[in-house]
């Protein structure tokens, strides 16, 4: 009986990641006409080189690719290694003035981002339409996140190794780089992963907080081959820009799936 079950599931897990894969790889080889209405059927003419090549200069999908990069890096970076801190503090601090303002940080990740004071933030210290402007809100986004997440993953620390390093002289600093956060790289690897996909996938702040082509992510850059032809969707280039947006994050779940499981098993076991 749960043999059956588990070929039940398996089936109905294909079926729900295959069928939208079958019809995203398939569009994205076929010509304008072909996929003019997206079908499950293999091209007649194969047009998936012409297709990508268009994608890769007319929706600048390298500068978008760039972009993407260097926001979502410099974002992940941030938010970890900040919330590593915040949560160390956290975790090891009794007082409760401490543990509620714990409870206050953990409830940004309930309240929307102010986008419309960002921007006008932005305008005010000249960083406006820049990449700088927009790491700094998934900063604010996601931190709360990253912190809940580590928070209880430092708890399960011991504090002897960290009254150890104090007693041979190592200041507050030194501890934390040195022995903390060396023992979250499960916790933290997995939490990259997921402010990574959130990041790299996000549209909404990007759209309002970027401004040119020169610094478009390749979402934006999705969206401009989508809204490129006012009269009819070119269906076979967005197919073609959607596998360039996803060949990364598939990439790096496929590189790393070991460890993001095993980070979420740690996390789980020892919050």
């Amino acid at each position: 009986m749960r043999t059956i079950k588990y070929v039940v599931l398996s089936v109905a897990a294909g079926l729900v990641i295959g069928v939208p894969l079958w019809m995203v790889l398939v569009n994205a080889a076929k010509p304008f006409a072909e996929a003019r209405t997206p079908g499950f059927g293999l091209p007649h003419d194969w047009a998936i080189i012409d297709n990508f090549r268009t994608v890769l200069t007319e929706g600048r999908a390298g500068v978008g690719l760039l972009n993407s990069l260097l926001i979502t890096a410099g974002s992940v970076a941030f938010i970890l290694i900040a919330g590593a801190m915040a949560a160390w503090v956290f975790a090891r601090s009794e007082s409760r003035p401490v543990r509620l303002l714990f409870y206050a940080s953990i409830v940004g990740i309930l309240v929307p981002a102010p986008v419309i004071t960002s921007v006008y933030l932005d305008a005010q210290i000249g960083l406006q339409g820049t990449r700088l402007s927009l790491i700094g809100l998934y900063a604010g986004v996601y931190l709360s996140l990253a912190i809940f997440l580590i928070t209880g993953f430092v708890r399960s620390v011991p504090r002897e190794l960290e009254e150890a390093a104090q007693l041979e002289g190592a200041g507050r600093l030194r501890i934390f780089a040195t022995i903390v956060f060396p023992l979250l790289g499960p916790v933290l690897f997995a939490a990259g992963i997921v402010l990574w996909v959130f990041i790299w996938n996000d549209f909404f702040y990007a759209f309002f907080l970027l401004s040119g082509e020169s610094r478009q992510t390749l979402p934006l850059g999705l969206f401009a081959v989508v809204s490129s032809n006012s009269h009819s969707t070119n269906w076979n280039y967005v197919f073609a820009d959607v596998i360039v947006v996803s060949l990364p994050l598939v990439l790096v779940f496929v590189l790393g799936q070991r460890r993001i499981l095993a980070g979420v098993m740690a996390g789980g076991i020892k919050g």
